[in-house]
């Protein structure tokens, strides 16, 4: 039995690192990749190029990010009688934080410019360069959860 829980307590964990992974790959990806681009974004080409791939991640991500928070809560009940019980609470704090900028300050923006009301190019700069730096705190706290989950899998297997 104690062979069947530890099973499911790794494809648990691996599940979370899996989201960290992919979560935290799409914002490094923004950050060099595609922000760049985007300083020439029009309002004629806003809605091809920005309002369909968010709308496609944000979809996504409803689906991931919960599934995280419940393996999340698995895994601070798992490790809370172990010294790892603060790196998955740093790892819930972080998911937390970047659902925070994503719910209460991307989302918006993405909506507002969804809506198509935005006709003003200083306004649309005005609104990317706002969801660039709110991603860009979200790129920082997901690579310090990918680190913390890490640092879990290198040393809880080194020094189990």
């Amino acid at each position: 039995m104690r062979n069947v829980k530890q099973l499911l307590l790794d494809i648990n964990n691996v599940y979370l690192m899996f989201g960290t992974t992919i979560y935290m790959g799409v914002l490094w990806a923004l950050h060099f990749f595609w922000y760049p681009s985007w300083n020439v974004m029009t309002v004629d080409n806003v809605q091809d190029h920005f309002i369909n791939p968010t709308a496609n991640a944000t979809d996504f991500f409803w689906i991931v990010v919960p599934l995280m928070l419940v393996a999340n809560v698995i895994f601070i009940i798992s490790e809370w009688k172990t010294k790892y019980r603060y790196v998955a609470l740093l790892v819930l704090a972080c998911t937390i934080g970047a659902s925070y900028y994503g719910q209460a300050l991307i989302i918006p923006i993405n909506d507002l410019i969804a809506t198509g009301n935005v006709t003003d190019q200083a306004e649309l700069t005005t609104l990317l360069k706002d969801w660039m730096r709110y991603n860009d705190a979200r790129w920082i706290i997901m690579t310090i959860q990918w680190l913390a989950m890490m640092y879990f899998f290198v040393t809880k297997r080194r020094y189990a």
